[in-house]
């Protein structure tokens, strides 16, 4: 039996390459082998530190959120961005986008404005 693959129409024998190309989505960008996404986290979240999970290109992955974590940081979970051409992994790089309640109900507010009393937190503050 051959196995060998020839050429149609009297063409060459030889290796297809097959080009791409992706588009960014809302929620994914690739830049190389690296995929870019984001996640929405709750100012408590962000403030004692979450565990979340975070869609990727492989299905959800679990990340944990360190205490403090600022709008705008980005954690890099290795291995599971796109495959490259030689079998490697890029990375899944997650933007935090901290979200603040536009609808409060009666108890949040009460607990907003006790923690606006207490706390000495001034983020315009050298």
């Amino acid at each position: 039996m051959d196995k060998e693959k020839h050429g149609k129409n009297g063409g060459k024998n030889g290796d297809l390459f097959i080009k791409i190309n992706f588009e960014n989505n809302k929620k994914f960008k690739i830049e190389g082998c690296n995929l870019y996404t984001y996640v929405e986290l709750t100012p408590w979240e962000a403030a004692l530190g979450a565990r979340v999970n975070v869609q990727g290109i492989d299905g959800e992955e679990k990340v944990y959120i360190q205490k403090g974590i600022q709008s705008g940081e980005k954690i890099k979970i290795q291995g599971k961005g796109y495959k490259d051409s030689k079998g490697g992994r890029g990375d899944l790089i997650v933007e935090i986008k901290i979200m603040v309640p536009k609808n409060l109900s009666e108890e949040e507010t009460k607990i907003f404005e006790k923690l606006r009393e207490i706390s000495k937190f001034n983020p315009r503050q050298a």
